[in-house]
């Protein structure tokens, strides 16, 4: 008999044409965009009464990292009462005393002492050498009470300039600086009498170094806390709790890190006037 006919071809499958105009008319998807990078730290606002300024930008570090706080300001302004209480309120913070600490590397002369036997000069070199160490002391939260010439050096006259030297040493880990603006007659009058502060020029008064320095403490900072002292032309004297509250809010917001649950801070001074 004949040979039976060859099987039918099986039914052909889906065209190649047909994925072709499926893909053509119906692509994938494209694949997601990576995350976009979380957004710097708020910086905290606020100009009132008790309030502050905020100075400036700066390159402090990554929100959460925990910074390092600076605070600065004339003579008898209340940085070291402030800073006590900060420390007192955040055990987090690691506090210095710049005047301390330099003390302690002149083999526990005073500060009197040291200029006596320095000069202005050697005192500025040895408070500088300090700025190095306190600002590479820790990655975040020290607290650092920097004495009221930390933001001078002297010229080959021996004035008074700037020290961008020591701003940068305090920072170098991640900083950001506070000035303590007080009223000048409040200064006047908290520091007269004070053995432990010696003379700083012989030929100036405290007035106009104070006059002088102003713009360099403003330069130093990142934030300008207004503490007033001057009943007479309307900056009243701001208590040290709620400038340490203004501080406390500002460096909470810049470094992202979360306030202690038991902190006795008023995180809201800036938005209360």
């Amino acid at each position: 008999p004949p040979p039976p006919p060859p099987p039918p071809p099986p039914h052909p499958t889906t065209p190649p044409l047909f994925f072709f105009f499926f893909f053509f008319f119906f692509p994938p998807p494209p694949p997601p965009p990576p995350p976009a990078a979380p957004p710097p730290a708020a910086r905290a606002r606020a100009r009132a009464r008790g309030g502050a300024t905020d100075a400036g930008s700066t390159d402090a570090g990554s929100a959460g990292a925990g910074l390092n706080l600076i605070v600065i300001g004339g003579r008898g302004c209340g940085k070291s009462s402030v800073c006590r209480r900060l420390a007192a309120a955040d055990k987090r913070f690691k506090h210095m005393s710049l005047d301390d600490l330099i003390v302690y590397e002149a083999g526990g002369a005073s500060i009197p002492a040291i200029v006596d036997e320095r000069g202005w000069r050697g005192f500025r070199e040895l408070e500088f050498e300090v700025c190095v160490k306190a600002g590479r002391a820790f990655d975040g939260f020290a607290l650092i009470d920097a004495g009221g010439g930390v933001v001078t050096d002297l010229d080959e006259n021996g004035e008074e300039v700037f020290s961008q030297r020591k701003v940068d040493a305090l920072k170098a880990k991640g900083g950001v600086i506070v000035f303590l603006d007080r009223d000048v007659d409040y200064l006047i009058e908290r520091i007269a009498g004070d053995s432990n502060r010696p003379d700083l020029n012989a030929s100036k008064s405290f007035r106009e170094i104070m006059e002088r320095r102003l713009p360099w403490y403003k330069k130093a900072a990142d934030f300008i806390v207004d503490g007033g002292g001057n009943d007479a032309n309307e900056r009243p004297l701001v208590k040290k709790k709620r400038l340490a509250s203004t501080i406390a809010a500002y460096y909470y917001a810049q470094s992202g890190v979360e306030p202690l649950a038991d902190q006795w801070f008023q995180l809201d001074v800036g938005k209360r006037n």
